[in-house]
Parts: structure tokens; C-alpha cells; sequence
């Protein structure tokens, strides 16, 4: 009888063991993310209106999860994460600090497992007159920032020879430019290369309004390889025209400056903080250009607030009617390359 009673406590002894290690490894069990795509911010809602870049995105990858809190991080940041499939959806808040930030925090949460995720990074971007135009995705192969150096008025340049206005300064060149992995930005460019694209009618007769006769805006938009210009703010003019193109020659990026923006640069810098550098592919599409078209001035663009709708006419001398659209060709090539990875294609 002690005998019986000896072995039904070892049992439950056993039992309780045996649960309390089951509890514990749940515990321990981190969510396993494969993709985390990274838009930089939305408009409105995050489903079922007019949508920024993360909205088509949430839509497809993750309808109906809830926001989940991450510690440490700006207001700007908005995590949803989709269990079933693998994706999560960081949305960072526009610039360097924000995007930077934002993802650090995420990628330090110790609730997630990183270790096999790719880094979509998805945005809309200003585009190099005389080489993308308008609803034009730009595949990025490397990102340099345009801050991390010297820069003077131009009317304070003394040596005539000399037209840009951005020197660089050598201590920052280990952090300044980031380029992407390249054989991961061959795949995906293979993927997406072919990809049809929209634009509007208002976009095209803008555009030919504005550089007639000029072969690289009257083609139809389409998928390019090209080196993002990351800047703190959203800039216009000839001159940081010049001052962009000059910056890409300067660190040898592979291609050509492309387009500008505000966070890719601190992307590529935190991603390699976690070993991630060469599993990050950054998409953005073209939705205005880097020099004011003809009629427009600064005052008229940034003292007079418009809304989306208002501004989209042909008496513009910009026209922000391809925003909308260009979403979606941003949204149909990055699901491309998602899908690619989710089924382990990559």
C-alpha cells in the first residue's frame, strides 16, 4: 500500500514537472517573423481609405490584427503581425530618427524571433529629373546620406569650376552609404523587372507639359535599379539636384541616383546593428520630382496647405494625382518579391 502511494506521488511529482517545463517553453517561445515590411507612414486609417504606404500592405498581409505595443520607441511606431503567415508591419513615422528608431526598438524585442526575417522596406520617394518619372518603382541597390557631410549656400562658392554644394567629409564614410546586398537585389529584381505599372492621364500631360520631347518622361513607368538619396527633410531644386547626384559618384554606388527620401539610409544603419544588412530590400516608387516643375515655387508648394484631391489638376505645375496609384505599384511589386519569400524562394 505505501508502495502505491509512493508511486502515485512520484507520478503527480512527474506530472507537475512535466507541465511546468511545457509552460515555461511556451513562455520562452518567440514568434518566428519571416518578412517585416517597413512603410514610413499612413494616411488615415490603416484599411479602407485613401491609403499611404503601409495601408495596401496591412490589407493583404495582416486584415484584422491588432496593433501590438513594442517598448522603448518613438509615438511614430506601429507594429501589427500577422502570426498565421509570418509577416509582420512596422510603421516607423517619416525620417532618419523616427525609422531608425522605431525599427531598433522592434528588432531589440526579445517577443520576436529575427533570425531568418527579410527586411522589406516600402516607401514613396521624389525621382531624379532626367532619369524617373512619375509612378517609376526604383529597386534600391545602395543608400547614402546627404546630410553626413559639408554643406554651404551656394552663393558663398569662391571657385567657378565647382557646382555642387555638398562636401564630403571622410570620418562619416563608414556610416554615410550602405549598399545592399547584391545578389539579393538581383533576385528580386529579376521578380519584378517586368512588373506592369499605372499611371494617369493628368501625370502624362503634366509630365509633357514640363519636358517635352524628353524620352525618359514620356516612356511608360517602370521598374529601375538605382541609389536612394536619404535627406532629413523633403527638399526640391536644381541645386541638391546636383548635390545628390554627386553624393552617389562620390561613395561608388553601383547605380546612379535615383530617387530621395527621408529613411533609408537609418534602415540600412540599424539593420546591420542586427546582422541583417544583406536581408533588406528597399522599394520606393516615384510620386513627385526632385526640381520644381514649370509655374511652381516653394511658397506655393509648402505655405498653402492642399489636399490630395484639390491639387491634382493640370493648372498644377506638379501633380500629386499619381500618389494613389503609384501605392499600388509599389503594393504589386513588393507582394511579388513577399510572396517570393514566403514561399521560400529566396
Amino acid at each position: 500500500m505505501k508502495r502505491k502511494r509512493l508511486a502515485a506521488r512520484i507520478s503527480v511529482i512527474l506530472l507537475l514537472f512535466v507541465f511546468l517545463m511545457s509552460a515555461c517553453a511556451k513562455k520562452d517561445e518567440k514568434t518566428k517573423v519571416q518578412v517585416l515590411i517597413v512603410p514610413k507612414f499612413e494616411i488615415g486609417e490603416i484599411a479602407g481609405d485613401f491609403p499611404g504606404e503601409a495601408q495596401l500592405f496591412y490589407e493583404y498581409y495582416c486584415a484584422g490584427c491588432k496593433e501590438i505595443d513594442i517598448a522603448n520607441t518613438t509615438p511614430t511606431a506601429h507594429f501589427y503581425m500577422n502570426e498565421e503567415n509570418g509577416v509582420g508591419l512596422l510603421i516607423t513615422g517619416s525620417g532618419k530618427t523616427a525609422a531608425g528608431l522605431s525599427l531598433m526598438s522592434l528588432l531589440s524585442d526579445s517577443t520576436y524571433d529575427f533570425s531568418d526575417t527579410t527586411i522589406v522596406s516600402v516607401g514613396c520617394s521624389g525621382g531624379n529629373t532626367g532619369s524617373n518619372r512619375f509612378g517609376d518603382v526604383v529597386l534600391v541597390t545602395a543608400a547614402c546620406d546627404l546630410e553626413l557631410g559639408h554643406h554651404t549656400d551656394k552663393n558663398e562658392l569662391t571657385d567657378s569650376g565647382i557646382e555642387q554644394t555638398w562636401f564630403p567629409d571622410e570620418s562619416n564614410n563608414d556610416y554615410a552609404c550602405r549598399k545592399m546586398d547584391s545578389e539579393l537585389c538581383e533576385k528580386a529584381y529579376e521578380l519584378i523587372k517586368d512588373c506592369p505599372l499605372r499611371t494617369t492621364d493628368i501625370t502624362e500631360r503634366v509630365l509633357a507639359d514640363n519636358f517635352p520631347n524628353e524620352e525618359w518622361s514620356q516612356r511608360e513607368p517602370c521598374v529601375l535599379k538605382g541609389t536612394a538619396i536619404t535627406a532629413d527633410s523633403y527638399w526640391k531644386g536644381t541645386e541638391d539636384h546636383l548635390n545628390a547626384a554627386f553624393v552617389a559618384e562620390y561613395y561608388g554606388c553601383d547605380d546612379q541616383y535615383a530617387v530621395t527620401e527621408m529613411e533609408e539610409i537609418a534602415v540600412m544603419n540599424t539593420a546591420e546593428c542586427f546582422d541583417m544588412e544583406d536581408r533588406v530590400i528597399s522599394l520606393r516608387v516615384v510620386v513627385n520630382m526632385d526640381t520644381f516643375l514649370k509655374g511652381e515655387s516653394p511658397e506655393q508648394l509648402w505655405l498653402d496647405e492642399e489636399d490630395f484631391e484639390s491639387t491634382a489638376t493640370e493648372e498644377k505645375g506638379e501633380t500629386v494625382d499619381i500618389f494613389e496609384p503609384g501605392m499600388e505599384n509599389l503594393f504589386d511589386t513588393g507582394r511579388i518579391i513577399i510572396d517570393a519569400i514566403l514561399a521560400g524562394e529566396f
